[in-house]
């Protein structure tokens, strides 16, 4: 498991908006899109985030769990990649901190052990870009 922390400028209000705009997560992640299912996240909403070079490509399918603004959001991984992401905002300073914790793994019993490791070390870099393109005042 690994835990993100940012403080930000932005309203918690604000931070809620840009954080829960599931569908554009991606937009810092190469080689990665995001179907979803039509509307806006709720409780069910399902959406796979495909990352892709030429003809291969690996889908990792998520539904959210919770999803209460303009605080929290937590989805499960639903596909062959195993775990769960949950985000909360709150008031902070003068603006807002968001905290972003994720656990990931694929398979179990050893190679769960291992890939949930990597995911631990990899997460950080990967999702932190992320957080901080949503939790910075200039998008």
């Amino acid at each position: 498991m690994f835990i993100l922390t940012r403080d930000s400028e932005l309203t918690p209000a604000e931070l809620w908006l840009r954080a829960s705009a599931l569908a554009e997560h991606t937009a810092t992640v190469p080689l990665t899109t995001t179907i979803a299912d039509p509307g806006s996240p709720t409780v069910g909403w399902g959406f796979v985030v495909r990352t892709a070079l030429g003809p291969f490509h690996f889908d990792d399918s998520m539904v959210v769990e919770t999803w209460e603004p303009p605080r929290q959001w937590r989805i499960r991984k639903t596909g062959r990649l195993s775990g769960w992401a949950e985000l909360v905002v709150t008031p902070y300073a003068a603006g807002s901190r968001v905290t972003w914790t994720e656990e990931l793994w694929l398979g179990s019993g050893g190679v769960r052990r291992l890939t949930s490791a990597m995911g631990d070390l990899l997460g950080p870099r990967l999702f932190g870009r992320v957080v901080d393109r949503f939790a910075a005042v200039a998008p």
